[in-house]
């Protein structure tokens, strides 16, 4: 059984994860994303280099949520993404969020982190807002 944090155990300023997680963007993820998304490919390139979609973003943020290891049952409730520069095939994204507020509505948990996707050589390439209801602690 996989292990939860309890909302108790989450405070403003943790970091998560310890270690950034890298992201990939290579052809075959920007593909995926394509296809998944309808989108279409004639408007990209698969070569190191070429523009990938930006929204590519979704795809890097749902392993940052599961780096938070909240339990089932939580709310994506909100998001909000700023894109810095354009992302690339190739780039490998260095991903990392902080928790910036928790507080409690209607007698729900909610946790807010700001997080950052940065290129191998530490140029910002997006950033953003995540607010999420935390899932029933275990």
């Amino acid at each position: 059984m996989p292990e939860y944090r309890r909302y108790e155990e989450v405070a403003v300023g943790d970091v998560y994860p310890a270690e950034p997680l890298i992201f990939e963007v290579g052809p075959d993820a920007t593909r995926e994303f394509l296809a998944a998304t309808g989108g279409d490919s004639g408007d990209y390139g698969f070569e190191a280099g070429d523009r990938a979609p930006s929204m590519i973003a979704s795809v890097y943020l749902i392993d940052l949520l599961k780096a938070r290891m909240s339990p089932p049952g939580g709310i994506h409730a909100k998001q909000a993404i700023r894109f810095h520069r354009a992302v690339r095939i190739g780039d490998k994204l260095s991903l990392q969020a902080r928790v910036t507020d928790t507080y409690v509505r209607k007698e729900r948990p909610y946790v807010v982190s700001d997080f950052e996707a940065r290129a191998a050589d530490g140029e910002l390439v997006s950033s953003g807002r995540i607010t999420s209801i935390w899932g029933k602690d275990p």
